[in-house]
């Protein structure tokens, strides 16, 4: 009876059952395979050629990468002058990288969090696919632009 009973399963319950016989991956999975090859090819580079911009200018860069974000923090001595994240969202047409920027303003009395999609330049939003280096180098020089002179205000 038993043997009966396992051929009359729902294909999801034999696939639970016999854990094995899993071969394909889910869409989180897939999504999370597609943002580590993300990382690896363009976020890893643009983080280079942003540290080698700001060593120029004497600030201090730290870079932290999980499977679900990549960061950068610019530290100009003791103070941090922004920090800067990529993550995901996944719309039903796509997944798209997310900026997410925190930074200080008021002579760092209060910090601010921003959250933005890559949008700079031709072609509305852009997706994983087709955004490039260029692009992420583009978006932080803005943010941290944006950052320096939010923390000079006063």
């Amino acid at each position: 009876m038993t043997e009966d009973r396992q051929r009359t399963q729902p294909n999801w319950r034999m696939r639970f059952v016999n854990g094995a016989a899993r071969t394909q991956s889910t869409r989180a999975e897939q999504e999370e395979a597609r943002f580590i090859a993300f990382i690896a090819t363009v976020v890893r580079p643009a983080f280079s050629e942003i540290t080698r911009r700001l060593a120029e200018r004497g600030r201090t860069v730290s870079v932290q990468e999980t499977r679900a974000a990549c960061g950068i923090s610019v530290m100009n001595g003791t103070t941090e002058e922004i920090g800067f994240r990529i993550t995901t969202q996944t719309l039903p047409s796509a997944i798209v990288p997310e900026i997410e920027i925190r930074m200080h303003e008021r002579r760092g009395l209060r910090i601010v969090r921003k959250t933005a999609l890559f949008r700079r330049g031709p072609g509305g939003v852009k997706t994983l696919d087709n955004t490039t280096i260029e692009d992420v180098v583009t978006e932080f020089l803005a943010g941290y632009e944006d950052a320096l002179a939010r923390l000079e205000k006063g």
